[in-house]
C-alpha cells in the first residue's frame, strides 16, 4: 500500500484524538468563573477569551510578539534562575517549534504545492521548493532543529539522573515523557543514516519524501551522514523502520494532552497573560 494512504490513515484518527484531549483539557479549565461571562458554556467562554485576546493583541501587537519570543520561546525568567536548565528547556522548546514550522512548509511545498503543480500551471513556481536553492536549506534547517532538541533532551537527562538538584522531584512521568523524546530522535536520525547509507531505499522511494542529492548529505544532512558510517554494513527492513519511527511519533502526539507537555500550548497563554495584568 501507498506510504501517504498508510500515513493518512494513522494520521487523521491520530489528529482527532489530539484535538478531543485538547478539548477535554481545555473544558477543565473552563468550569471555573470568568468574570463577564459568568452564564456562558465553555464554547461561549472560548468566544470571550478569544476575542479578548485578539482585542489585546491588536492594541499592543510589538509587545506582545516581544513577550512571547523573550519570556515564552527563550523564557528570561528561567536563565535567570539556572543556565543550565534555561538551555535544556531552550534547546527542546525552541527545537520542538522550530521543527513544527520547517516540517509544515516543506510537506505543504514539497508535497501539496509540488503535486498541484503538474496539474495546474499556477503552481508550477512549486519546484523551485521540490529542485531549487530553497530545498537544501530547509532540509538543513530541520536538520539543525532537530538536533538541537535531540541534545537539549540528553542536557536534560543529565540533570534529571546525574546532576539531580535538591529541589528536583523525577516522577514517572518525567521519564517517560524524556525517553520518548530520546527515542523519536534517535529514530529519525537512525532512518536518515540507513537510507544515506543504503541509496537503494531511496531509489526504490520506500520512503515518503523526496531527498536530496546524495553529494548534499554531508552538510546538510550531518547528524545523519555521521551515523551512515556505521550502518553501511547493517541490513534492515527500511519499511519497518519507518513504522518504529512514525507510529510512536503519532502516540505521543496523542499522548501530549494528558501528559505535562501540555505546558507547551499552555505556559505561552500563562505568561503572557500573567505579564499583562503586570503591565496593567
Amino acid at each position: 500500500m501507498d506510504k501517504h494512504t498508510v500515513f493518512y490513515a494513522m494520521f487523521i484518527p491520530s489528529m482527532l484524538l489530539f484535538l478531543l484531549g485538547m478539548w477535554f483539557r481545555v473544558s477543565l479549565y473552563l468550569h471555573g468563573t470568568l468574570e463577564g461571562a459568568e452564564g456562558l458554556g465553555a464554547w461561549g467562554k472560548v468566544r470571550v477569551l478569544s476575542g479578548r485576546g485578539w482585542k489585546g493583541f491588536w492594541n499592543r501587537p510589538c509587545w506582545y510578539m516581544r513577550t512571547l519570543v523573550v519570556e515564552v520561546i527563550f523564557h528570561r525568567k528561567l536563565f535567570n534562575q539556572s543556565f543550565y536548565r534555561w538551555l535544556a528547556h531552550t534547546l527542546l522548546v525552541f527545537g520542538f517549534i522550530a521543527t513544527f514550522a520547517v516540517d509544515m512548509i516543506k510537506g505543504f511545498t514539497t508535497g501539496y504545492l509540488v503535486e498541484w503543480s503538474r496539474s495546474i500551471p499556477f503552481f508550477s513556481f512549486a519546484r523551485t521548493f521540490e529542485t531549487g536553492p530553497i530545498r537544501p536549506f530547509l532540509d538543513f534547517s530541520l536538520e539543525f532543529f532537530s538536533f538541537l532538541i535531540l541534545v537539549g533532551c540528553v542536557l536534560a537527562i543529565i540533570r534529571r539522573f546525574f546532576i539531580r538538584p535538591d529541589q528536583l522531584k523525577t516522577e514517572e512521568e518525567d521519564i517517560v515523557t524524556l525517553f520518548f523524546i530520546l527515542y523519536l530522535e534517535l529514530s529519525g536520525f537512525f532512518i536518515e543514516g540507513y537510507r544515506i547509507a543504503h541509496p537503494e531505499v531511496v531509489a526504490n522511494q520506500v520512503y515518503m519524501a523526496n531527498f536530496t542529492p546524495v553529494s548534499a548529505n554531508n552538510w546538510i544532512s550531518f547528524f545523519g551522514y555521521f551515523l551512515s558510517f556505521f550502518m553501511k554494513g547493517i541490513h534492515l527492513n527500511p519499511h519497518f523502520l519507518w513504522y518504529a519511527h512514525v507510529i510512536p511519533c503519532l502516540v505521543w502526539f496523542v499522548y501530549i494532552p494528558h501528559s505535562k507537555l501540555l505546558h507547551i500550548f499552555t505556559s505561552s497563554v500563562t505568561v503572557i497573560a500573567d505579564r499583562a495584568k503586570e503591565k496593567l
